[in-house]
């Protein structure tokens, strides 16, 4: 049946898309790598290239505690925490929504377009505690944050886009291949049953 390997590559990608994005806002912003987040986002190696890459992670770099010493409000400290869910669970359902069963290049790129997408809604959702309390148009800080979340999803979908070609592009076409054939008394069945039908007249 048709309806099992599109189920299958549908989880295959979605399990696929949401353990990449789960490993790198869990273990890439988790506070032991603060320092290292920051020494790559001031690099200006490889022409300002690394620095570019690494920017979008300041959005992961999540804890469970407010800092101390420190006048920040709690909002703050909370919306890597509200990013990293979003992202991750955005990531889930948008994934088993738009995946369909057909063939590896259409998994890779369906996965990393809504890779990209939930890192955006992911950056518009944080927006609101990143900067709470902070002087400032609403504005203008939906647009230092959605383009950076735009950014990690572009990056973080690239991979888990190849990651579900891997392990789940291409089931449909290999389980439908492997159907039995139909047989031709099947086949012959079909034929219409009327008056031009030499056993249905009383001739």
């Amino acid at each position: 049946m048709a309806t099992i390997p599109m189920a299958r590559v549908r989880a295959g990608a979605t399990s696929s898309a949401t353990l990449v994005t789960l490993l790198v806002t869990a273990g890439l912003g988790k506070q032991a790598l603060s320092s290292w987040r920051a020494t790559r986002v001031n690099s200006q190696s490889l022409g300002g290239w690394v620095s570019v890459l690494f920017q979008p992670l300041s959005l992961t770099g999540w804890r469970f505690t407010e800092p101390s010493g420190t006048s920040d409000r709690l909002d703050h400290w909370l919306a890597p925490l509200v990013f990293n869910v979003v992202f991750v669970v955005g990531t889930a359902v948008l994934v088993a929504w738009a995946t369909r069963g057909s063939g590896r290049l259409a998994t890779l790129f369906t996965t990393w377009g809504m890779v990209t997408l939930a890192g955006g809604l992911a950056g518009a959702a944080c927006t609101p505690l990143a900067y709470a309390g902070i002087p400032g148009q609403a504005a203008r800080a939906f647009q230092l944050s959605v383009p950076l979340g735009l950014s990690l999803g572009l990056v973080v979908g690239a991979i888990a886009g190849v990651v579900a070609c891997i392990f789940a592009g291409g089931g449909a076409r290999s389980s439908t291949a492997s159907e039995p054939a139909p047989s031709p008394l099947e086949t012959t069945a079909t034929l219409p049953m009327g008056t031009s039908w030499p056993l249905g007249s009383d001739n």
